[in-house]
């Protein structure tokens, strides 16, 4: 393309194209520079990101697809488009691929004839500004509807990166999973068939070809994060003794190897009440048969004194994990630290209408004792995070998979229960 007409072509945006754009991008338009369209970051915890520059090809792609109606999703990174039948994912590769340029020969691949406009065809494609190969794979329906590939995104999921070091914006890529269906499809019935398309071809490649890919979820700029407590500025000689299980559990959600998996670090903070469970509820209840035996009225010669301490053990025994958590929650922890940490601005997290379905709400001015409703809220948290059983009893609490929608707002909850930990731990010690 001539120069100038190339240039007459980026004027050519208008106020109300930038706008589109912005919106679609969730980024704010700031200049152009050579063949960029160049958009800022929002501020992210008060530091601000250096622009990110979109090729003008690629705008104009993209706007055209935006002005069809295609849109991002909600819960993943990728796009929708309705008018082409069309979905796209951006993609997580988390372990070594095996499909590398000296493996491709050795893959073969189910096609068949299709009405789809692919861009590159298996078992790679070669980038010659870059001497670089990425990983084609295409499979076909036998009956042509339907192309699954994995292979350099489109404009729809141009990876929106800040410039080089010295300043140049450059053409990238990255390994995209796109779903090809048989023309316009309205828009829930095309997530609802890309979403089992994609879980069903995503395990087949990790379970029979050790190709380890996962969809990559949506998470806006979060918010500045509110810790549970406050942070003490004096560093003293440690006077908490703390066992080996529980120093390495505590430490779990600090590594930042696990890439944030909230689900994980809110197990981990969840196992160190588990430990102490026995101990306390033992405890408990020796402290109940004590007052049974130190009552005035106590007679050790009666059946009727005597089956109150039978009557408490069983009890104690019979207890729920639901029921331990509450008393070692009400034992351990104090209650204006509990206010003290509700008292903090939680954005309604904890609220009836709260993201984190299917938990108890957190009300300070209801009837119930706080400890009480902590108590219920992480039992069922945890509850939807390790049951994932196939049953109808289940069916009003979905199982909270690792890097859903809610799981990547659990933050709040895990700072809580982080403060139930410390303050079990600092009273068991």
């Amino acid at each position: 393309m001539p120069e100038e007409a190339h240039k007459k072509d980026i004027a050519s945006f208008s106020a109300e194209d930038l706008s589109c754009l912005e919106r679609a991008t969730s980024l704010t338009y700031l200049e152009t520079v050579n063949d960029f369209l160049v958009f800022g970051f929002p501020d992210r915890n008060g530091f601000r990101q250096r622009g990110a520059g979109i090729p003008f090809d690629v705008a104009v792609e993209l706007l055209q697809a935006v002005n069809r109606e295609a849109e991002r999703m909600t819960d993943y990174q990728g796009w929708v488009d309705p008018e082409k039948g069309f979905v796209e994912f951006e993609l997580r590769q988390q372990a070594m691929n095996p499909f590398r340029r000296g493996a491709a020969d050795q893959f073969e691949f189910e096609i068949y004839p299709c009405q789809h406009s692919h861009a590159s065809n298996p078992p790679f494609e070669y980038d010659e500004d870059r001497d670089r190969y990425s990983p084609v794979m295409r499979v076909t329906s036998s009956e042509g509807s339907t192309c699954l590939e994995i292979s350099p995104n489109t404009a729809l999921c141009y990876p929106l990166l800040p410039p080089t070091i010295d300043g140049e914006y450059r053409v990238r890529s990255q390994s995209t999973l796109k779903i090809y269906l048989e023309g316009a499809t309205e828009k829930g019935e095309l997530l609802r068939k890309a979403r089992e398309l994609a879980n069903s071809f995503l395990f087949e490649l990790s379970a029979r070809h050790r190709m380890v890919y996962s969809l990559r979820p949506r998470v806006e700029s979060p918010a500045y994060r509110r810790h549970g407590s406050t942070i003490s500025n004096r560093v003293r000689f440690p006077r908490t003794p703390v066992p080996d299980n529980i120093a390495t559990l505590f430490s779990i959600p600090g590594d930042t190897a696990l890439r944030g998996n909230h689900t994980l670090f809110y197990l981990s903070y969840y196992q160190i009440l588990e430990h102490y469970l026995p101990a306390v509820h033992r405890r408990e209840t020796v402290r109940k048969v004590r007052r049974i035996l130190r009552a005035i009225d106590f007679d050790e010669e009666k059946d009727s004194s005597v089956l109150q301490i039978l009557n408490s053990v069983e009890r104690s025994h019979g207890a729920s994990e639901g029921e331990q958590l509450k008393a070692l929650i009400g034992e351990c922890v104090p209650e204006d630290k509990l206010r003290e940490f509700f008292a903090r601005d939680h954005d309604g997290h904890f609220e009836k209408n709260g993201p984190i379905s299917g938990v108890q709400a957190i009300n300070l001015k209801s009837g119930e004792a706080l400890p009480s409703q902590v108590a219920k809220r992480i039992y069922m948290l945890r509850n939807r995070i390790v049951h994932a059983k196939d049953d109808v009893r289940y069916a009003e609490s979905k199982v909270l998979l690792p890097l859903s929608y809610e799981a990547l707002r659990l933050s709040p909850d895990i700072e809580l229960l982080r403060l139930l930990a410390i303050e079990v731990v600092v009273d068991n010690r």
